[in-house]
């Protein structure tokens, strides 16, 4: 009975997660259209723990290659789904060597189950879930073949785990050149939840995918532990998932052509210095470094490498330099204003924004500032 409600506490926090994110997806939300592709993927692989655990074999045969062909699929579909929460261009032929072994695995299970008899498949989950002995040719390959299957999905956690975070790192810095404002995109608890979600995620489905099923089997509680430490994750996930919005534009600048003159480089900082003096766009609180480029004639890699290399710091950086000064003189001047309009007159997208981003800068808040200078 504790390995149903274990199962199927998983089995539906992913189903209704994946139809949720799925239902709510759009052009501008394609990132929960991803997340919701690596639930419904997460609610297949339930169900053949469903079926194997409770002993449905009958079923569990037919169904084994489609169980193995989502576990391979459980790691690239998560790295697809961070892909698209940064709105990287997404090649499904660049993609398709991701899920090339899912696919292969698939095909060699449904081979080797339909050419096995019924005997030799419950020698097979004997041996899968109560760890007897394989009499038997077609057991054998069978076992191998979800041995080998576990195998590389180990290999898949640690590869995965390590583009994602290279990957996540890398997004970070584009983020931070290419936007103004970071908190409408819901960055900081995306990268926590990431990150957790990695290791959390990791940790237990390594050890789960090297002990096999016969521990999870023969421990009621082990395999509810799990369940509800994955069912939680997925929650978390789930959430984040609904509140993290995408960028507007893509900051993949994989493609760009960066090669620029000194001379050049130096005409556009002039010109961007000029246009942050005379028009003050940094007042626009969803400022990002394609409208910049607009309005001075150049395109958005010019400004990035202009503000990276000539003044040294990032877009993010570059704006709210601005604020900051435009905050401070309003905080002298106007001392009677209240913080939270301060913050709106001097371009931040929320007082936490301002209250952080000044602290960074002055090392005190903008309440001690303007106590300091009155």
């Amino acid at each position: 009975m504790i390995k149903i409600i274990a199962i199927l506490s998983t089995l539906f926090v992913n189903l209704f997660s994946a139809i949720t994110l799925i239902a709510t997806s759009s052009k501008n939300l394609k990132n929960r259209f991803y997340l919701g592709l690596f639930f419904f993927n997460s609610f297949i692989l339930f169900v053949g723990h469903f079926l194997s655990f409770n002993e449905y074999w009958n079923a569990f045969k037919y169904y084994d290659f489609i169980f193995l062909a989502s576990l391979l699929a459980f790691y690239p579909l998560y790295y697809l789904y961070i892909y698209s929460a940064f709105n990287f261009k997404i090649v499904p032929v660049k993609w398709l060597y991701h899920f090339i072994p899912s696919i292969l695995i698939a095909v060699l299970m449904f081979i080797i189950t339909t050419a096995s008899s019924w005997e030799s498949y419950l020698i097979y989950m004997n041996n899968n879930l109560y760890n007897t002995e394989l009499i038997d040719t077609k057991s054998k390959i069978l076992a191998y073949l979800y041995k080998g299957s576990r195998g590389f999905h180990m290999i898949q956690i640690i590869v995965y785990n390590f583009l994602t975070i290279r990957f996540i790192l890398k997004a970070k810095t584009s983020m931070n050149d290419s936007f103004s404002n970071l908190d409408t995109y819901q960055l900081r608890y995306f990268y926590i939840a990431t990150i957790s979600f990695i290791l959390l995620m990791s940790i237990p489905g390594f050890y789960v995918t090297y002990i096999g099923r016969t521990p999870l089997n023969t421990n009621g509680m082990l395999l509810f532990y799990v369940c509800l430490l994955f069912t939680f994750l997925y929650l978390i996930l789930t959430i984040i998932g609904l509140i993290q919005v995408p960028s507007t534009e893509s900051i993949d600048t994989e493609s760009e052509n960066n090669e620029i003159q000194n001379q050049e480089l130096k005409d556009v900082e002039k010109k961007l210095k000029k246009y942050f003096s005379k028009e003050k766009p940094w007042l626009n609180p969803n400022l990002n470094i394609w409208d910049v480029a607009q309005e001075i004639g150049t395109n958005r890699s010019y400004i990035s490498k202009v503000v990276n290399e000539n003044i040294g710091c990032n877009f993010n950086k570059f704006v709210n330099n601005y604020r900051i000064k435009e905050a401070k003189k309003i905080l002298i001047k106007k001392p009677e204003i209240p913080i939270t309009e301060i913050s709106e007159l001097s371009g931040f997208g929320s007082l936490n924004s301002f209250i952080r981003t000044f602290k960074e800068s002055e090392n005190c808040t903008p309440t001690k500032f303007k106590r300091t200078k009155s």
